[in-house]
C-alpha cells in the first residue's frame, strides 16, 4: 500500500532538506560509502518514479556485514526514507566486497533492477584513513554515475 509521507499517523516522516546533514546526524559521519548509498537510492527513486518515504521500494543490500561496507545502507535510508526497522531495506551477507550490489524491486510493478558498484571505485574507497573520508565523500557527489556503479535489469 502506497503511503504519502507526512500524511498519516504511521508515516510522519519528511524528506530531509539537507541530505548531507541528515547522513551526519543519522550515521555520525559522512564518508564515501554513505554517499554511494545515497546516490544509488536517489537513482532508484528516479528510475522507479518513487517518492521519498512512500515505501514502494523493496531494497536488499548485498555486502559483507562489517564496516565500512554497511555504511552504504545508511545512505540508502536517507535517500529513500526506507528503513531496516520497516523491513523495506534488508541486508544480505556477501563474503567478499567483490560481490557488493543493491537489488531494488518496485512493490507496485514487481520490476527489479540492480546497482553494482564498480570494482575500481570500491578499491579506491576501501580501507582509507578517517582523515580522507570527507574529501572522498565530496568527490563521490560529483562523480558520474557510470563511474560509480553499473545498473542491471533497467528496462523502460
Amino acid at each position: 500500500m502506497r503511503s504519502t509521507p507526512g500524511q498519516s499517523e504511521w508515516n510522519l516522516g519528511r524528506e530531509p532538506e539537507d541530505w548531507w546533514r541528515e547522513v551526519l546526524r543519522y550515521h555520525g559521519h559522512v564518508g564515501p560509502w554513505n554517499v554511494i548509498g545515497w546516490r544509488i537510492g536517489k537513482a532508484a527513486m528516479r528510475e522507479f518514479k518513487a517518492q521519498w518515504g512512500d515505501h514502494t521500494l523493496d531494497i536488499i543490500v548485498h555486502l559483507p556485514l562489517s564496516t565500512p561496507y554497511t555504511c552504504l545502507a545508511d545512505g540508502l535510508t536517507v535517500a529513500t526514507g526506507n528503513s531496516i526497522g520497516r523491513l523495506d531495506i534488508r541486508l544480505a551477507e556477501e563474503l567478499t566486497s567483490q560481490t557488493i550490489h543493491v537489488s531494488i524491486r518496485s512493490k507496485t510493478t514487481g520490476r527489479m533492477i540492480e546497482f553494482w558498484p564498480k570494482p575500481e571505485y570500491l578499491r579506491k574507497i576501501e580501507s582509507r584513513p578517517v582523515d580522507q573520508l570527507e574529501s572522498l565523500a565530496r568527490e563521490c557527489i560529483t562523480t558520474d554515475e557510470g563511474e560509480l556503479y553499473e545498473v542491471r535489469g533497467k528496462k523502460g
